[in-house]
């Protein structure tokens, strides 16, 4: 009796792990070549991202995970498709491979105030990255506040700390009430 149970559960086991094979093949090839069009983009502007292999993932049956952090990403905003935003971030999008086997997605450049490196990332669902490629968001120096454009435009603007804005406000408000005080003792003074 025990040698049957025994034989039952080795062919079980057999079975169970010849079917799972295909389950572990590999849908991520090692050749993943991934590349951004155009790789240099502006504020506001988008980038497509295309990562391919020479032997191809199964079209429409493997999903891949895009991902990006860094100043301006968001979730849900910047990988579609991805970005957008003023704080550092991170953000991931799921997507099927294609029926030509390739996997794309947008990535939407956030607002920033100096040129910045974002690199894409393709792993599968739950593993290792297989890809990825670098998109620059690249600041003109007028755009960035900096020393001037390349048409020759001074470049105006800037960052004020909240306390010089205040001090200033304050400035103003005491010097508002001393001319109101002034004006009223002049008045007081010409009816006596």
């Amino acid at each position: 009796m025990k040698k049957k149970i025994f034989a039952v559960a080795a062919i079980a086991a057999a079975v169970s792990l010849a079917g799972s094979s295909a389950a572990f093949a590999d849908e991520y090839p090692s050749d993943v070549v991934c590349v951004a069009s155009p790789a240099s983009i502006a504020p506001g502007a988008t980038s497509t991202i295309t990562c391919s292999s020479e032997t191809g993932f199964i079209p429409g049956e493997v999903t891949g995970v895009f991902a990006t952090s860094g100043p301006g990403v968001v979730d849900g905003t910047t990988l579609s498709s991805i970005v957008l935003a003023s704080a550092d971030g991170s953000a991931s999008v799921t997507k099927t491979s294609s029926t030509d086997g390739v996997f794309t997605a947008t990535f939407t450049a956030p607002t920033v105030t100096e040129t910045t490196d974002y690199t894409v990332t393709l792993s599968p669902e739950d593993g290792d990255v297989v890809g990825s490629t670098t998109i620059t968001v690249a600041v003109d120096d007028a755009a960035a506040g900096g020393e001037g454009g390349e048409d020759g435009l001074p470049a105006t603007g800037g960052a004020a700390p909240m306390a010089a804005i205040w001090l200033g406000v304050g400035a103003v408000g005491i010097g508002g009430i001393a001319v109101a005080a002034a004006v009223a003792r002049r008045r007081s003074a010409g009816n006596n």
